[in-house]
């Protein structure tokens, strides 16, 4: 059991850090650095699998983990990060990199127009 725990653990962290570029030493940390980008849903499925391989160590505690459970988390986990667009991650973090250059130089030329307007050169 502990070996499939700790299998489906490293199939999770390799898709977090194929999918979303999240790196870490454990699940916890990767998932810890995620934050936001996965859902509260898929969170609390890693966060089971997480805890679920630290008793999947310890024979007499492996008996308290419901593998259904582990099993549905692992599969619901892997469908969001491959349904997860890198190309469309990366287009929308320009653009929205973009967007705020354009409005901090659209305030900018405003408050340069009122300036010159006040000083009676408009």
């Amino acid at each position: 059991m502990a070996e499939t725990m700790r299998q489906m653990v490293d199939e999770v962290r390799a898709a977090l850090q194929d999918k979303l570029r999240v790196r870490g030493r454990t699940l916890e940390a990767q998932i810890r650095r995620a934050g936001r980008q996965l859902p509260r849903r898929v969170r609390h499925d890693a966060t089971y699998l997480a805890q679920a391989v630290t008793l999947a160590d310890n024979p007499k505690l492996a008996r308290m983990i419901d593998m259904a459970k582990a099993q549905r988390a692992h599969r619901n986990i892997l469908a969001h990060l491959n349904a997860v667009d890198i190309g469309a991650q990366r287009r929308n973090a320009a653009l929205n990199m973009l967007a705020s250059i354009m409005f901090a130089l659209l305030v900018t030329g405003i408050l340069l127009l009122c300036v010159l307007w006040i000083r009676g050169f408009i």
